[in-house]
């Protein structure tokens, strides 16, 4: 029996480089990683892997066709936060007397519609396509949250399928990706932040609700893997190591590199202390009081969690071994 083919969208970034290198490693599979440039440097150790890459480009649908030849599964993944970065997103809104994460949010949907447009030309061969996405905050929220828009670009267009790609849909399965570790690095505001007194502060999300911590290049392979083995599409998992209190992570934080602390809620003023624009405070804070008040998958009754889909639990990152592998000299 010939090898199957998965492809993998975003092959050089965080979640699909791990769906790569894992089915790299699997017997029976065969991987096509999608980039835009697959001659640069990171993306030597997947062709080593024994990773196929291909040219595409989520804006270019005629690419994606191209890429999703012969698949037989398909993870995708989109960036909300790249088009926040590019000066054409800026220049767009002003010209559009719009909000910069508003250009952004359609730009995401519009790549989602791609994807989804450019799968749905290959249901022969494709027996389960997995959408990388996020629960629908203003849904949720009963219209309360209207800004939190990495979000809702995701979910809007996961509603599109849904409702307009019926046989794609009924091969389809979708994997709320929880809150990332790593975000410490990126996000100014959650740097521990040590006291005059030698305790430390984290800052974290209020609320009753935990969190689900996620470690995307070890963990998300695992979980891709979960939804394409089980019986039945339409799962929607919510993806996460650990699912544990804000406090908790700041005990374990604690203990392993053996100082006090102590979390505060982060507001709308440590996002203007951060420097943030106004847009992005908004967004911000209105994500803050979306998964504070409502839960990170907005209390939706068919998110499954990973034991319940048959994750292999034991291979995903322990928390308390992230912290100890990682760098904290900056912060301490």
């Amino acid at each position: 029996m010939p090898d199957k083919l998965i492809v993998v969208l975003g092959a050089t970034g965080l979640q699909g480089g791990s769906v790569a290198r894992l089915y790299a490693s699997l017997a029976g599979w065969r991987v096509r990683g999608i980039t835009r440039n697959p001659n640069k440097d990171s993306c030597t150790p997947l062709r080593e892997a024994g990773v196929e890459l291909v040219a595409g480009d989520l804006d270019d649908p005629a690419s994606l066709d191209r890429a999703f030849e012969g698949a037989n599964v398909v993870f995708a993944v989109t960036d909300f936060w790249q088009f926040i970065q590019l000066p054409s997103t800026h220049q767009k809104a002003a010209e559009q007397g719009r909000e910069p994460n508003q250009v952004a949010m359609d730009l995401e949907i519009q790549q989602g519609k791609n994807i989804i447009h450019a799968a749905a030309k290959h249901l022969s061969t494709l027996q389960r396509l997995v959408v990388s996405t996020l629960s629908d905050s203003e849904k949720w929220s009963g219209g309360k949250i209207t800004s939190n828009l990495h979000f809702d670009g995701k979910a809007k267009y996961t509603q599109y399928l849904k409702d307009n790609f019926p046989d794609l849909a009924r091969k389809s399965s979708y994997l709320q990706m929880g809150y990332y570790l790593s975000n410490w690095k990126s996000m100014a505001g959650m740097v521990p932040k040590k006291q005059e007194d030698g305790t430390f502060v984290l800052m974290r999300s209020g609320g009753k609700h935990l969190t689900p911590y996620v470690d995307p290049p070890n963990d998300t392979g695992y979980l891709v893997k979960a939804l394409v083995e089980v019986k039945e599409a339409n799962t929607t998992l919510l993806g996460y190591c650990e699912l544990i209190s804000n406090e908790k992570y700041a005990a374990i934080w604690g203990k392993v590199l053996g100082v006090k602390v102590r979390t505060e809620v982060k507001g709308m003023e440590d996002a203007k202390a951060a420097g943030l624009p106004d847009f992005l405070i908004r967004e911000v804070s209105e994500s803050i009081a979306y998964v504070s008040t409502w839960g990170w998958d907005g209390g939706d009754p068919e998110v499954k969690h990973p034991k319940d889909v048959g994750v292999e639990m034991e291979k995903l990152t322990k928390v308390e071994e992230w912290i100890r592998r990682e760098d904290w000299s900056g912060v301490l």
